[in-house]
C-alpha cells in the first residue's frame, strides 16, 4: 500500500484536490481517493510530493512503427512533401535493424508516463514490442487505396488485422484518409466496423490542398499523387470539404477518432458534433506545426471539449513522444484554456476515445490508471509552465 499525496491532486473525473491524497495498492489500483479540506498533516508512510499528480496519460494517435525516421524529414515543408518522403522511405525499405528504434520510443513514451497508445499500422514490426510493453496499445491497421490495385491492398490490411488480433493485441482496420481511399473502399471498411462495433481512426484535414482537392478536383495533393503515378482521371470533385464528404460514409455509432484537423472550422465541428456523439477530435499540435508550421482553431472544439483527445503522431514528425509536451503548446497558443480542460484531454478522453476507460484515464476507486507527478506548476494561474516536467510514480 502506498500513499501519495501533493499539493493538488487532479482525479479529472472529478474536481482537483488540494492536498489530496491517493492511496495504491500493490498493483497500482486505487483503493481510496483523500479529501483533506486542504489540511495535509504528516503521517506514516506518506509521500508528499511538489506538483501536482495527475492520471498517466492517454497518446491517442501515433506511428510507432516510423520512429527510426526521427530527424530524417525537413520541417515546415507541408503534408504533399511529408507523403512523398514518406514513399520514399518505404520503396527504398529504409528501417533500423532490429528495430530498436521501436523498443527505445515504446519506452520513451513509458517514461513520459503514458499507458495507452492509438498506434496506426501498416506493418507487423511492432507487434513484438507491443506484446511486451507496459502500455496498453490499440492498432489502427491503416487501409489506403485510390487507382485499380486495391483488392490485393485490401487482402494484406486484413491479412495483417488478424496477425495483430492472434497476437492478443486490440486492432481494427481503418482508412488512412478521404482522399487516399474511394468511397467504395471506405463504405467497405465502415461496415466492417460496424459488423465488429470497432474504434475507426481518420486523418482529417491536415492541410489546405486536402480540401482543394475534394472542393475543385486540383491542387497541392492532387498533383502529389498524378506525380506518383496514381491514376487520378475517375476523380470526382464533391464540391465540398473533405469533411463535409465524408460524413455521409461515417458510423454513427461507432468510435470515430479524427486526426490533426488543422483545417476544420468551427461549422463543421457543430455540424458533426451533432450528428455523431462519439466523434473524438484528437489533435497533434507539435505534428503539426513540424509539417505544416500551423495549427489547429482549437477554439472551434470548445463546445465539445468532452470530445478532444491528444496526440503525438510520430517521430518522423516529432522530435519526442510526450502528451504534457503537447498541452504545453496548446498553454502557448491558447493560454485561456485550462489546465483542468487540457489534462482531461490528455486523459480521460483518449481513455474514452479507445474503450478503456473502465480502468485508465481518471483517478477512479477500483482503475489502475498510472499516476504522473508534474513539477514545475505554476499555482498561481493553476498552469503548467515550459519547464513543466512529469514522473511517472505508478
Amino acid at each position: 500500500m502506498r500513499r501519495i499525496a501533493a499539493n493538488y491532486v487532479f482525479p479529472v473525473s472529478t474536481k482537483p484536490v488540494k492536498n489530496g491524497i491517493v492511496e495504491i495498492d500493490d498493483n497500482g489500483k486505487i483503493v481510496n481517493l483523500i479529501k483533506t479540506n486542504g489540511n495535509l498533516t504528516e503521517s506514516r508512510n506518506l509521500e508528499f510530493y511538489n506538483g501536482v499528480i495527475v492520471p498517466g496519460f492517454v497518446n491517442s494517435h501515433c506511428h510507432l512503427e516510423l520512429s527510426h525516421l526521427k530527424d530524417t524529414v525537413k520541417v515546415n515543408q507541408g503534408l504533399p512533401s511529408f507523403i512523398r518522403s514518406m514513399l520514399h522511405y518505404k520503396k527504398n525499405k529504409i528501417d533500423e535493424p532490429g528495430n530498436q528504434s521501436i523498443v527505445q520510443a515504446d519506452d520513451l513514451m513509458r517514461r513520459n508516463g503514458i499507458v495507452a497508445v492509438g498506434d496506426i499500422v501498416n506493418t507487423n514490426v511492432t507487434i513484438k514490442t507491443k506484446q511486451k510493453s507496459k502500455l496498453y496499445y490499440h492498432s489502427f491497421v491503416e487501409f489506403a487505396g485510390l487507382g485499380s490495385n486495391y483488392l490485393k491492398k485490401i487482402q494484406d490490411a486484413k491479412k495483417l488485422f488478424q496477425e495483430y488480433k492472434k497476437s492478443g493485441l486490440a486492432a481494427s482496420i481503418v482508412p488512412h484518409a478521404p482522399y487516399s481511399v474511394s468511397p467504395d473502399l471506405f463504405k467497405q471498411i465502415v461496415q466492417q466496423a460496424l459488423s465488429e462495433n470497432s474504434i475507426l481512426s481518420i486523418h482529417n484535414q491536415e492541410t489546405r490542398s486536402e480540401n482543394e482537392l475534394f472542393l475543385s478536383g486540383s491542387g497541392e495533393l492532387f498533383e502529389t499523387f498524378r506525380s506518383m503515378g496514381i491514376d487520378m482521371s475517375s476523380w470526382e470533385k464533391t464540391k465540398k470539404s473533405a469533411l463535409e464528404t465524408m460524413i455521409e460514409y461515417l458510423p454513427e455509432k461507432n468510435n470515430v477518432l479524427l486526426i490533426h484537423n488543422i483545417y476544420t472550422n468551427q461549422r463543421e465541428v457543430e455540424r458533426v458534433s451533432g450528428i455523431f456523439s462519439n466523434v473524438y477530435w484528437v489533435l497533434c499540435p507539435l505534428s503539426n506545426l513540424y509539417i505544416e508550421n500551423k495549427l489547429p482553431d482549437i477554439n472551434a472544439f470548445l463546445k465539445h471539449q468532452n470530445n478532444i483527445a491528444l496526440g503525438t503522431d510520430s517521430l518522423a514528425s516529432n522530435k519526442t513522444l510526450s502528451i504534457l509536451d503537447e498541452m504545453k503548446v496548446i498553454s502557448k497558443y491558447f493560454s485561456k484554456i485550462t489546465f483542468e480542460n487540457v489534462i482531461q484531454w490528455a486523459t480521460l478522453n483518449g481513455a474514452k476515445a479507445l474503450k478503456i476507460n473502465s480502468h485508465l484515464g481518471s483517478l477512479d476507486i477500483g482503475k489502475s490508471p498510472g499516476i504522473n507527478l508534474i513539477t514545475d506548476f505554476d499555482f498561481q494561474k493553476m498552469q503548467i509552465t515550459e519547464k513543466s516536467t512529469v514522473k511517472k510514480l505508478a
